[in-house]
């Protein structure tokens, strides 16, 4: 039995990627959360060229759609796009350059497109502000 069994991450948000595995988010609103998080990620001792910045300050644009996340299975920490469910490499291995092409992706424009009015209020209320949606939906057309 490993580690991560004996690790109560019940209360941590799970969000399933476009390929299908369950990620763990790393709510950066929530310190409790945080620490339950960090303490699955510690335990999963995932090997990284450089340690993961969870909590530097995000000033890419392209941050309004992702959220921090680790891979259950692998403990590859990850960012998570909150529209389309991509998960990419985390930034801290090699930087935030990548972050930007798959938001103008077809597949994440054709997901943007049929997002309901109820998904959108959820997003814009939370972190991806209304002008980023429109502009995205524009470049897409």
């Amino acid at each position: 039995m490993s580690d991560t069994q004996s690790l109560n991450t019940s209360s941590l948000e799970v969000i399933i990627s476009s390929k299908n595995e369950r990620v763990f988010i790393r709510d950066l609103s929530n310190l409790t959360l945080q620490i339950i998080f960090d303490a699955w990620w510690a335990s999963m001792n995932v090997g990284s060229k450089r340690p993961i910045a969870w909590n530097n300050s995000r000033h890419a644009p392209s941050w309004r759609f992702y959220l921090h996340c680790g891979i259950e299975e692998t403990g590859s920490p990850g960012i998570i796009c909150v529209v389309c469910h991509q998960v990419l490499r985390h930034p801290s291995e090699h930087g935030t350059s990548s972050m930007g092409k798959p938001l103008l992706a077809t597949a994440h424009i054709a997901t943007l497109n049929e997002l309901t009015e109820s998904e959108v209020t959820e997003l814009t209320s939370s972190m991806v502000d209304e002008t980023a949606l429109a502009i995205l939906k524009r470049l897409g057309s």
